[in-house]
């Protein structure tokens, strides 16, 4: 049987493009092989952050958190590893891009999101936020830029036929905080994007479980309702 040790040590990456760029990390569109399997590589510039502790524990905490988790609509962390001041995190890829893409799409053609797809997204996202609940870990940064997109149609077809078999996948895991072995089990820290938080966290109150429920919540009333607003704000 092979060891993690030794599959490490075989391991040959081979970059293809960049996805995304952080303050601190670089995403990029990767094969490895032998497995000859297309991954999303985190790579994480520790030697620009080695004096800073609070963002070096948020990627050990990403990485602890996301081998916690095991959901079909969680995205999966296959492997990491250290070396040269480099943190590299091995991602499970994203085929469809990330759910701003449904958004823009639909945008672009002036046209309202399906019934079917919105409920198909929220009780994927849901499903994701009771299992992480349930091991008691809060995401905190709950936004569509964090939620992925499996099974999109690429070929021209209708948005509808495009999106209907879709499947999300929650990720980004930096500011998830694990509450497991807490006391005090809520937080304070005001942490992910304004606005997709909950008063609570605004106004920097403490905050438990349910402030995930409220940027769930966010994200489906844009879904269902951006096309309007962005009417609204054209006839204005």
């Amino acid at each position: 049987m092979t060891t993690d040790d030794e599959r490490q040590s075989c391991r040959r990456v081979i970059f293809d493009r960049v996805l995304g760029k952080g303050t601190f990390s670089t995403v990029y569109k990767a094969l490895v092989q032998p497995d000859n399997e297309h991954i999303a590589l985190k790579i994480v510039h520790l030697r620009n952050i080695v004096n800073d502790l609070k963002t070096v524990q948020d990627c050990v905490n990403e990485i602890s958190i996301l081998k916690k988790l095991n959901h079909s609509n969680i995205i999966r962390c296959f492997w990491w590893d250290f070396s040269d001041f480099e943190l590299k995190i091995g991602l499970e890829l994203a085929t469809g891009g990330d759910l701003r893409r449904i958004i823009q799409e639909h945008y672009d053609e002036f046209s309202l999101i399906k019934e079917p797809i919105i409920w198909s997204c929220a009780v994927q996202l849901s499903s994701a936020l009771y299992h992480m609940h349930t091991s008691r870990i809060m995401h905190r940064d709950i936004k569509p830029a964090n939620i992925f997109v499996y099974g999109l149609k690429e070929e021209k077809n209708s948005l509808y036929e495009r999106w209907k078999e879709v499947k999300i996948k929650l990720g980004d895991f930096g500011f998830s905080k694990d509450i497991t072995n807490g006391v005090d089990m809520t937080c304070r820290s005001v942490l992910g994007s304004p606005l997709y938080m909950s008063p609570e966290r605004m106004l920097h109150q403490k905050y438990y479980f349910d402030s995930d429920v409220w940027s769930m919540a966010c994200v489906i009333y844009e879904v269902c309702y951006t096309i309007i607003i962005y009417r609204t704000l054209i006839i204005d």
